[in-house]
């Protein structure tokens, strides 16, 4: 995935759904039947999270199949996992953003989905259109932390202030303003802590056995993975 780009030197990063194409606070928000998180007044959906997890595992096949190489082997687990980070990243960074009164630049927006173009293409056709909403509304997310940290810094003095400098005070006002709201995650999904959905963290089931115990780490061995039926891997 290609970033946005931005102004200055510096590129805006988008490296966590870069990263998701390959593989904070809880708070006591009701979830609603069939959502897999709520982040304030906002509800996210099992069918997009769903939705997501298998554009991203069709994005971990097409990307290997387009370098000539085998299509790894990767629990539909850890793109769910994945999928909901990103969507609840996406959620907080908007509303934040709303909060702090910015807007992202709609022609940088723009040109970010542009340069993503010819990756999106990889994907089967109905899963394009789903995954550039989400690529869009991530963008958006990430732009307004930029400007958002961008004033808070101009405010206080500070000139020639870098999209990295910009991204990581949005981010850390991000966080004050979390501590603010309710978020609730799915059980199933883990725990949201620190701004980071952690596996297991609060699952509905302990792993005991050694083989549970195996499938339950961030990056299952291989060997664990190829065991496991169809349905449970990206394909």
């Amino acid at each position: 995935m290609t970033p946005p780009p931005t102004r200055g030197r510096s590129r805006t990063k988008l490296s966590a759904l870069a990263a998701a194409c390959v593989l904070i606070l809880t708070g006591c928000a009701e979830l609603h039947p069939g959502s897999a998180a709520v982040v304030g007044s906002q509800t996210i959906p099992h069918d997009k999270v769903d939705e997501l997890a298998t554009a991203l595992c069709s994005t971990n096949v097409a990307s290997a199949e387009a370098q000539g190489q085998p299509a790894p082997e990767l629990p539909s687990r850890g793109a769910r996992e994945a999928a909901l980070q990103i969507l609840l990243d996406t959620a907080l960074s908007q509303q934040f953003g709303e909060e702090a009164g910015v807007d992202p630049d709609q022609q940088m927006v723009s040109q970010a989905l542009a340069q993503n173009e010819q990756g999106l293409a990889l994907l089967p056709e109905g899963q394009r259109e789903g995954f550039r909403v989400v690529l869009k509304e991530y963008a958006e997310g990430q732009l307004m932390l930029i400007e958002a940290g961008r004033q808070a810094l101009e405010s206080n003095g500070e000139s020639e202030i870098s999209d990295d400098q910009a991204i990581a005070e949005g981010q850390r006002l991000r966080t004050e303003f979390v501590e603010g709201i309710e978020v609730e995650v799915d059980p199933r999904y883990g725990s949201f802590i620190r701004g980071t959905v952690q596996p297991g963290a609060s699952s509905l089931s302990v792993p005991v056995s050694d083989e549970a115990m195996a499938g339950a780490r961030a990056e299952p061995a291989p060997a664990w993975v190829s065991g496991l039926p169809a349905s449970q891997k990206c394909s």
